[in-house]
C-alpha cells in the first residue's frame, strides 16, 4: 500500500488513511487529500464487478431517493424560471427521478452512459448539449475521475448543478456511507473540494437541505436575499412543500404529460418505420 497517492479531483498528494475490505474480500486503502481534504480509495480496479446488476437489490432506498430528488428540483426549476430550458439527470439509473418531472411538465431528460434508462426510454441523451440544469443524485460518489467528470458536466455550460452526495468530515472508518459492501462508493468530497470545483468552473456554491448546488453568478439575486447568505422566502417555502406540492401535481395531472409523451415516441416510430 503505497504511503500517498495524487487526488483524483486536484492532483495534490493525498496520504493513506486506513483500510476497508470491499466486496466482502479486496482490502483497500482510503486516503486523504492535503489540498482540497476530499477522502477517496485507492485506484478502484473493483468497479466491474461491483457494478454487476445483483448489486442493484442494496438500493432500497431508490424510490423514496427519487422522489425527494425530484421534489427538490421542482421546486428549484420553476423558482428560477429556466423555461423550456432542458433538465438533465445525469447517471439516471432506471430514469425514474426524469420520469416524474415529466409527469409534471418539466423537459426533463436522462443521461447514463453505464446503463439504459428503463423507465425513460425515448428521453434519454447521449450528450449535455443545451442542459441548463444538470442533476446528480447519488452519483459523483461514484465517479472514479471526479476531475475529469466535473469538467465534461460544465463544459455544456450549465446554470446551474444539483449535486446529492453525503459530505466528508472527518475520518470514520465505520462511517456508513463507505458502503463497502458493495463498492461503488469510492470518492467522498468535503465542504472544501465542493469550494474549488465551483472556483475551478466559476460557480457560486451553496447547501441547501442535503443538497450541494452550483450556481452561475448571475442567478445569486433569485436565489438570496439581495446582500444576504439568506434564501429567498419564496423559496424556502416551496422548498418546504416540495413534496406535497410535487404529489399534488401529480395527481391533478394525471397521465396528461404520460399520454403527450407518448404521442411524441408514437409519431418518432412511426415516421422511422416509413
Amino acid at each position: 500500500m503505497p504511503k500517498t497517492i495524487s487526488c483524483r479531483l486536484c492532483s495534490n498528494d493525498a496520504a493513506f488513511s486506513f483500510q476497508k475490505k470491499i466486496l466482502g474480500k479486496y482490502r483497500v486503502g482510503y486516503f486523504l487529500c492535503s489540498k482540497c481534504n476530499s477522502l477517496q480509495t485507492e485506484e478502484p480496479y473493483w468497479l466491474e464487478e461491483a457494478y454487476q446488476p445483483i448489486n442493484e437489490q442494496l438500493d432500497t432506498g431508490q424510490f423514496i431517493r427519487s422522489l425527494h430528488n425530484a421534489a427538490f428540483l421542482n421546486a428549484i426549476y420553476t423558482h428560477l424560471n429556466l423555461g423550456a430550458g432542458p433538465l438533465l439527470d445525469y447517471g439516471c439509473g432506471s430514469g425514474l427521478t426524469a420520469r416524474i418531472l415529466r409527469d409534471v411538465g418539466i423537459n426533463a431528460y436522462g443521461y447514463d452512459a453505464h446503463s439504459t434508462p428503463r423507465l425513460l426510454m425515448g428521453f434519454q441523451r447521449d450528450n449535455l448539449d443545451e442542459a441548463k440544469l444538470i442533476n446528480l443524485c447519488e452519483v459523483a460518489e461514484h465517479f472514479p475521475y471526479p476531475q475529469v467528470s466535473f469538467e465534461h458536466i460544465f463544459s455544456c455550460n450549465p446554470q446551474i448543478v444539483v449535486v446529492q452526495t453525503e459530505l466528508f468530515s472527518k475520518i470514520d472508518e465505520q462511517w456508513g456511507y463507505l458502503s463497502p459492501e458493495h463498492g461503488q462508493h469510492i470518492f467522498f468530497y468535503s465542504e472544501e473540494s465542493i469550494a474549488q470545483i465551483a472556483k475551478t468552473h466559476r460557480m457560486g456554491a451553496t447547501f441547501i437541505q442535503g443538497f450541494t448546488v452550483f450556481f452561475k453568478v448571475e442567478l445569486l439575486d433569485s436565489l438570496f436575499i439581495e446582500s444576504t447568505s439568506r434564501l429567498r422566502e419564496e423559496l424556502v417555502m416551496k422548498i418546504r412543500q416540495s413534496v406535497l406540492n410535487l404529489l399534488n401535481q401529480l395527481l391533478s395531472n394525471g397521465y396528461k404529460y404520460a399520454i403527450q409523451d407518448n404521442q411524441i415516441l408514437s409519431s418518432i416510430m412511426n415516421k422511422a418505420n416509413q
